[in-house]
């Protein structure tokens, strides 16, 4: 609720309304609303989707120490859901009490049966080391991943007009070729319609105690609402092979 201004039976409406089978929601390290947007869903007729956006932090050799990335995991199965509760519960229980929530990268290990897992665009290690020109441990992570979900890892290309996001695209594009993986384009939806942007980014102001006016603060992304499968066809018409819309 911090970021999103979506409530869980509004998204199960427009999954329906947009004729989408299924809809994710992924909070960041938790499973929140996990209860009553699967009631939500299986209401609308459509397929609930459980996941959670993870922090883990960076192994050593990649670094840099006390790095924190974003990982989106999906369940895909009772397994997969069962790996969620767990990593979701050892990234507030099995850190120190001064840090922000998170766990070790080694903490995936033996923990992602039945999970998918998407690169989480510009919020990912793999696309925030692009963009810093160090590709070599992009694509050295980015194995690490694969090799631990196996046929299970998509690349994630996002176009919200994140910094990061644009400056890695062309990169993960390369890197998806280059050993493999299935791209997935998505659009994480933070609100529902197009106009609702203006108030969403006041609604982010409220959150983190600043100013719409204030330079330096968390800023809505005018393309964050729930697109659906034409709008996201036009957003990544140069990359046909990518298309997937995800909620």
């Amino acid at each position: 609720m911090l970021e999103g201004a979506i409530e869980p039976k509004a998204i199960a409406k427009h999954a329906k309304r947009l004729g989408f089978p299924a809809a994710a929601l992924v909070d960041r390290n938790g499973l929140y609303a996990a209860m009553p947007f699967t009631d939500a869903c299986v209401a609308e007729g459509v397929q609930p989707i459980i996941g959670t956006l993870l922090a883990v932090a960076r192994p050593a050799d990649i670094g840099p120490a006390g790095a924190i990335d974003w990982l989106v995991l999906l369940a895909k199965d009772e397994a997969g859901y069962d790996n969620l509760c767990r990593l979701v519960s050892a990234a507030h229980l099995d850190r120190p009490v001064h840090e922000d929530p998170h766990v070790p990268f080694d903490a995936l290990h033996g923990a992602t049966e039945g999970l998918i897992a998407l690169t989480a665009g510009g919020e990912g290690a793999i696309a925030r080391l692009f963009s810093e020109g160090q590709d070599g441990k992009a694509r050295i992570y980015a194995e690490r991943l694969r090799a631990l979900f196996p046929e299970r890892l998509y690349v994630e290309l996002s176009r919200r007009g994140d910094a990061v996001e644009e400056a890695a695209e062309a990169k993960l594009v390369d890197l998806a070729y280059a050993i493999d993986l299935p791209l997935a384009a998505t659009n994480p939806a933070q609100y529902a319609e197009k106009h609702f942007h203006a108030a969403h980014d006041a609604m982010l102001c409220i959150a983190n105690s600043t100013y719409v006016e204030t330079a330096e603060r968390p800023a809505s992304s005018p393309e964050a609402w729930l697109k659906d499968g034409e709008a996201m066809a036009a957003l990544f018409a140069d990359l046909p092979e990518a298309i997937a819309n995800t909620a």
